[in-house]
């Protein structure tokens, strides 16, 4: 397969987990602020700041909005302003674009998804938003990317085309789960003995709702929710979908079938970065991650996944020669 079409499959499979990923930091956070609304106003700052830090856009979103940290400034950051690569709006049309660069190489029906998906998005605003809710506006960007996947799994053929696509999803979805782990963190309670109360329980739900965990964790991990039990299961499990260790080790077999490349030093390069990540994350003992940093740690998670990105751009893309300008962005 031609490095640059394999770029653009992979790219498209990213910036569409990462706009469904958004959603869902949106949807925690609005969720953890409805929560907490008791304690602290819907729209203060201390509200709404963690969702730009965690996601690495703190700097930016100062730029463009004078430091005027809002509901309204922060939903329109997140999924409308095509001034942000990483908004919702931006990844659809970035993903869109790549689409219809490889557009012979695509079903009708995939590419109509994703077109329709776009002409639908692109004039929506916050007050749209607010019209429909943020449960059910985000609700539907999320059913219009699983959509797409779901169109994808099923008109694809299993080439290398379809295991690039397969490998930019997971790794994409590996790095989002930690930032909405990160969400929690930032909107950690005021107090210490507040740690176990009934809101706290609450907060916890909340972040796995927005992982679509909720139910699958109540049938393998019985018990209350905690700190520990939760973070365990959304970066340890191995057979929950949006798990970190389950991504990263399907991005491994996404590598397998792609093959080895002849025992190319690049390609050994990316296959070792993965298989060690996986490893380690095998290996972890979650109550010594949290108390040496959780933050620290899934910081440490996504330098670790852009260091993967960027082996497979050398291995598989640019090939020590300059590469072809194509939408792509982590």
């Amino acid at each position: 397969m031609l490095s640059r079409v394999a770029n653009l499959i992979y790219w498209i499979a990213r910036y569409l987990e990462r706009a469904e990923n958004t959603a869902r930091i949106v949807e925690v956070n609005a969720q953890l602020v409805l929560d907490l609304q008791s304690r602290q106003d819907a729209d203060d700052p201390r509200a709404w700041e963690p969702l730009v830090f965690v996601t690495g856009s703190d700097e930016q979103f100062h730029a463009l909005y004078g430091g005027k940290i809002t509901e309204r400034a922060v939903i329109e950051f997140m999924l409308f302003d095509k001034r942000n690569p990483s908004s919702v709006l931006s990844c659809v049309g970035f993903a869109r674009e790549n689409a219809r660069c490889i557009r012979d190489q695509l079903s009708t029906e995939l590419w109509e998804t994703i077109n329709t998906f776009f002409l639908r998005l692109k004039d929506d605003d916050f007050t749209r938003y607010a019209q429909l809710g943020s449960t059910d506006y985000l609700a539907w960007i999320k059913a219009q990317t699983q959509l797409f996947h779901g169109v994808a799994e099923a008109m694809l053929p299993r080439d290398d085309g379809w295991w690039f696509y397969s490998l930019g999803r997971h790794l994409e979805r590996a790095d989002n789960t930690s930032r909405i782990l990160d969400i929690k963190y930032f909107m950690i309670l005021p107090s210490v003995q507040a740690v176990g109360s009934a809101l706290d329980m609450v907060q916890w739900a909340s972040v796995l709702r927005s992982c679509s965990a909720f139910e699958a964790f109540r049938r393998s991990r019985r018990g209350d929710l905690d700190l520990v039990r939760v973070v365990d299961y959304l970066v340890r499990d191995e057979s929950f979908p949006r798990s970190i260790l389950y991504s990263v080790a399907e991005a491994e077999q996404c590598l397998v079938r792609i093959g080895a490349g002849d025992g190319e030093a690049p390609v050994a390069a990316v296959h070792d970065l993965v298989r060690s990540l996986r490893e380690d994350l095998e290996n972890a003992e979650t109550k010594s991650v949290i108390a040496a940093g959780l933050h620290e740690y899934l910081d440490g998670l996504q330098l670790r996944l852009e260091k993967i990105h960027n082996a497979i751009q050398a291995a598989y893309i640019h090939h020590g020669r300059p590469s072809f300008q194509l939408q792509g962005q982590v």
